[in-house]
């Protein structure tokens, strides 16, 4: 198995780890919705501080997953790079792991733009809005 392999095996890895951070973060994200129509402060910080943690967690895979790029030479990088870099669907790879690294990324910003709806969401009724 070559180093690069290696690489992307441990950026598919972290990859999908995001996406379980970013799935919970969404769950969490729905919970602290639900707690904000029961008038219940401590249940509201409770939930706040797990999303917290979720958030820790997405924040140490995507810095694990820089220190993959920032030891890898320039054309593997960039490789990684574009696959990580478009939301949009793509049709070819040259490995199964490129496909993996650019499907799980797609889908974890996927998430992400519907947490942040939600949060919006959450943040004006938070407001009185």
């Amino acid at each position: 198995m070559d180093n690069d392999t290696t690489k992307m095996e441990k950026i598919l890895f972290a990859l999908k780890e995001k996406y379980k951070q970013t799935d919970n973060l969404m769950t969490l994200t729905k919970e602290l919705e639900k707690v904000l129509e029961t008038d219940d402060p401590e249940s509201f910080g409770v939930v706040l501080s797990m999303r917290q943690g979720s958030m820790n967690s997405i924040d140490k895979l995507n810095s694990d997953i820089t220190d993959v790029l920032t030891k890898s030479a320039g054309p593997f990088r960039e490789k990684i790079l574009n696959l990580l870099g478009t939301e949009e669907e793509q049709s070819e790879f040259e490995s199964p792991l490129e496909k993996g690294i650019h499907e799980t990324n797609r889908m974890t910003l996927t998430l992400l733009h519907k947490i942040v709806k939600l949060d919006d969401e959450i943040n004006k009724k938070v407001r009185g809005g």
